[in-house]
């Protein structure tokens, strides 16, 4: 890797990390304000900026003017972020991609512009646009570094490859590779990664909060924002010291609040479990009023499944309509949750302190 900047952070400072705001530039301003981010905190900003959300115009905008404006802001380039690539390099296949997603950063600006793309545009075309009105914007985009090395972290969009000298990862691995907290790597600091959802990753209850593993120095900070349905936006803080950091996290959604009305204790058999990415595919073997129980087929485990997210392929196969918590979750009067589904027969899905569960409808309504 070539783009790699090294930064110095001073013990008892507050380092605020973010990735994956894909262009929801509500969340981020609500984010900051929730973390009550000042000019003294270190803001890491890890990737993907644009891309996927309604706004990511506005996202590059904002970043980049934070970061111009104060020393202490630096952000790194995510996958979906070298797209102005594909335009500096005329790649005609930006123009199929331009088609098939309108929340695209590089569509953003020809609205602005008022150009409407077809079938017949050439790159060529778009790029002479575009260059016109947003380069000083292209070219930041374009120089992001790859990794920001600390004393003490490593802050990259996906992930290191496991080779004795971690700067030989390849560039496109560092910021695409999947999954990385089921792998290893050789640098001997803390590895911080946006890119890969956490709740993607097996645990009990499903859940979007950041991951430490301590043992492999990895730590895993995407909520899955626009993403997953049930995502959030996450703040990874850590608190510098003269010996061992802390952390801790914040995060805001889409999702409206409420408070628990009365207590809900969850069923033992019924307290763990999840339909997730890439395993969807179940076999319904006993349907009950509000839950039946399905095996899922990759995994064999056998689960509760809400009814009313369990879609029939065809006679002989089923699937869920997205990412699902199968879990029950326990809440007490009071409680502080976000309402994520409240649309399903006698339960609701809600969202306690990240985590994903279904409590009964008279707990909160």
């Amino acid at each position: 890797m070539d783009k790699i900047k090294s930064i110095s952070i001073p013990v008892n400072s507050r380092v605020i990390v973010i990735s994956d705001i894909h262009g929801e530039i509500n969340l981020f301003q609500n984010l900051l304000h929730k973390v009550e981010f000042c000019a003294d905190d270190y803001l890491i900003i890890n990737g993907d900026l644009c891309e996927k959300g309604s706004n990511s115009k506005e996202v590059v905008q904002y970043v980049m003017e934070l970061s111009q404006n104060n020393p202490n802001v630096h952000v790194l380039e995510g996958n979906c972020d070298t797209l102005v690539e594909d335009l500096l390099d005329e790649n005609p296949k930006l123009i199929d991609y331009l088609l098939a997603r309108k929340h695209a950063l590089i569509n953003e600006w020809l609205d602005e512009i008022g150009f409407s793309i077809g079938e017949q545009t050439k790159v060529q075309e778009i790029k002479e646009l575009v260059m016109e009105k947003y380069n000083q914007e292209i070219q930041w985009l374009y120089h992001l570094p790859t990794v920001i090395e600390t004393d003490k972290y490593l802050f990259v969009h996906a992930g290191l490859e496991n080779c004795e000298n971690w700067k030989e990862t390849d560039r496109l691995n560092a910021i695409s590779m999947p999954s990385f907290l089921e792998k290893e790597h050789h640098a001997d600091k803390f590895v911080i990664v946006g890119h890969w959802p956490v709740v993607n990753y097996k645990s009990d209850i499903p859940t979007n909060n950041p991951i430490i593993d301590k043992k492999k120095k990895i730590i895993a900070i995407d909520g899955g924002n626009v993403i997953k349905s049930t995502g959030q936006l996450n703040a990874f803080i850590i608190q510098t010291a003269d010996g061992e950091d802390s952390f801790s996290h914040m995060f805001v959604d889409h999702f409206p609040t409420c408070k628990v009305l009365k207590d809900f204790q969850a069923n033992d058999v019924m307290a763990k479990g999840a339909i997730q990415y890439p395993h969807y595919d179940i076999l319904p073997l006993q349907r009950g009023e509000h839950f039946t129980i399905c095996r899922q087929i990759e995994t064999n485990q056998q689960l509760y499944v809400k009814n009313e997210y369990i879609i029939k392929q065809d006679e002989d196969r089923f699937t869920v309509k997205a990412d699902v918590s199968c879990a029950q979750i326990s809440v007490r009067k009071g409680d502080r949750i976000s309402l994520v589904d409240p649309n399903c027969s006698g339960y609701a899905l809600i969202k306690k302190d990240g985590k994903l569960g279904w409590v009964l409808k008279e707990t909160i309504m």
